[in-house]
This record gives C-alpha cells, structure tokens and sequence, in this order.
C-alpha cells in the first residue's frame, strides 16, 4: 500500500493549479475523494469552489486518483479535467501529466487508511445486510485477507520457480498428473475449480515435480479465465525449460455457472500444446493417453 501525504496532494494541487491557471472559472471535486483536493486547488487559483459542474461555464473537474477512468469520463468531453495520481493502466488523455503509483493508494483524509474493507462494507450494506451485527464485524478483514491469498499467484515469480534444473539425461515424457488447483474467475470473482495435467518431453535437463505443481498455482492463484490459465502453464514451461515439447489439459467446475445464471453443472476441458507434442501425432496422442484421454 503506497501512503501519499498531505504535502505530497499539495504538490500535486499545485501542478494541476498552475497548469489550468486562467482557463478556468470554478473547481469541482468528484466526491468523495476528489473533494480534498479540489478544496486545495481551488484555493490555490483563488476560484470558488461548486457543488456541481453546470454546462456554460469554464470548470475544472478534479479527482485524487484516475484508475479505470470510468468517472472521470463522464466529465472529461465537456469540462476541463485532471487528477493529483492516475494507475499505469489508466487512460492517459484523462490525467497525462498525473503523478504514477502502481500500487493501492491511502490517501491521509480517508478512514482506515483507505483500506479495500470500506468496498466490502459498502457491499454488505448493498445486499442488506448490516455490517456492524456481530457475526459480520470482521468479515471485510476476512474477505480482504482471503481475496489476498487468493490472488498470490500475483506476487510469484515463475521464472524463479522453473530456474531449478537438473543434468538428468531422460529422453520420454514427464507428467504430472491431476494437480489440483483453486482459481478464481475474472468475469464474477468466483471460485472454479479443477484439476491440471503438466507434461514435457525434456530436451536436456529436468525440473524437479513440486516445480510443475508450483507452476499451476503461480498461475491459478489469480483472477482467470481457464483458456487462459491452461496456455500461461504452457506458454511458462516452453518459455524457461525449454523443453523439446510440452502440454497442458485442464479440468475446471466453475461456480459462476453452477451457482448463477443457468444454474447448470458441467465440466470444462481445455488443453494448451507445444513443440513436439504439438506438431507430432505419436506423442501427442501419447501425452493426450497419459493425460486419460
């Protein structure tokens, strides 16, 4: 978590005043956030500060943070607009001149640091429930630790997992199969669930077994789309063990079917191949056999 200080937004309040110095009339702050800061510039530029942008007159939109950029957008075709930070995937025409964080950002005027849990507060109240009763006090510290152990596979280094090998001279296949594996789709952020088979013809060395379970996890631990997840195993271990082929079938239950919308069970199977277990028929249908297929 990146903590920006008072005296860093004041700096920034100072870039954005002195950029739109003269061109502007009146400053309006999106709520919540864009609020302190627009109080800031405003006071810079010596302009009054509105409730609300009104067409025909010459406002400055500001913001404290630009990340997907959706509520900025509703501004920025009719008013002039800017902001004290912006994300790396955020639309730059929005705030080009931003200040980078590629990371969550606490700002100083907000509560609990401005910790995710305030979301999933908000999202409990949302479905009607009351987040203060006591079986609930703690659940967005819950949820936010799960989501975050949910998602290692973001933090984890798959070039140093797979850097490992070792001179054995082998010349037919290796598979692992059936690692099981918890992911989470990117669609609704809910669990699926599964099994991946990793298999590869090695072309010098080998990698050691837990390196290929590792691997699927690296990868499952994420937000995901199975087709994606099998090709990311796949495209991994062709990439650093460089392998003469190599091939990855996965089996996946998916909760955002089951659970929702047409409510129906059902497997789905998705397999990745490369090299020589690709581009010749005897060992890709030995892999595909050894994989139960």
């Amino acid at each position: 978590m990146y903590r920006a200080t008072y005296k860093e937004v004041e700096t920034e309040a100072k870039r954005i005043a002195n950029k739109w110095r003269g061109r502007v009339q009146t400053v309006y702050g999106i709520p919540q956030g864009g609020v302190p800061l627009a109080v800031m510039v405003a006071n810079e530029l010596q302009l009054p500060l509105i409730d609300k942008p009104t067409m025909g007159m010459a406002t400055l939109v500001v913001d404290d943070l630009i990340d997907s950029g959706d509520t900025m957008r509703t501004y920025w075709k009719q008013y002039s607009c800017d902001a004290a930070f912006r994300k790396p995937h955020s639309p730059t025409m929005l705030a080009p001149e931003a200040r980078v964080v590629d990371d969550w950002i606490a700002f100083p005027w907000e509560k609990n640091d401005g910790a995710p849990t305030d979301g999933i507060v908000r999202l409990l109240e949302y479905i009607g429930e009351n987040p203060t009763r006591d079986g609930l006090l703690d659940t967005p510290k819950r949820v936010l630790k799960a989501f975050k152990e949910m998602t290692s596979g973001y933090d984890t280094d798959v070039a140093a997992i797979l850097a490992v090998s070792f001179d054995v001279q082998y010349d037919e296949l290796v598979v692992v199969r059936n690692v099981p594996f918890n992911s989470l789709c990117e669609h609704h952020m809910l669990p699926f669930t599964g099994t991946a088979t990793v298999g590869y013809l090695p072309r010098e060395r080998i990698v050691g077994l837990s390196k290929l379970a590792r691997l699927v996890d690296a990868y499952a631990n994420r937000l995901q789309v199975q087709e994606r997840l099998t090709k990311q195993i796949a495209d991994a271990m062709l990439e650093h063990i460089q392998p003469l082929g190599c091939g990855v079938v996965v089996r996946g239950h998916h909760s955002c079917m089951s659970c929702r919308g047409v409510q129906k069970q059902g497997e789905m199977v998705t397999s990745a191949l490369h090299g020589t277990l690709r581009d010749m028929p005897v060992q890709r249908q030995e892999f595909l056999a050894l994989a139960g297929y």
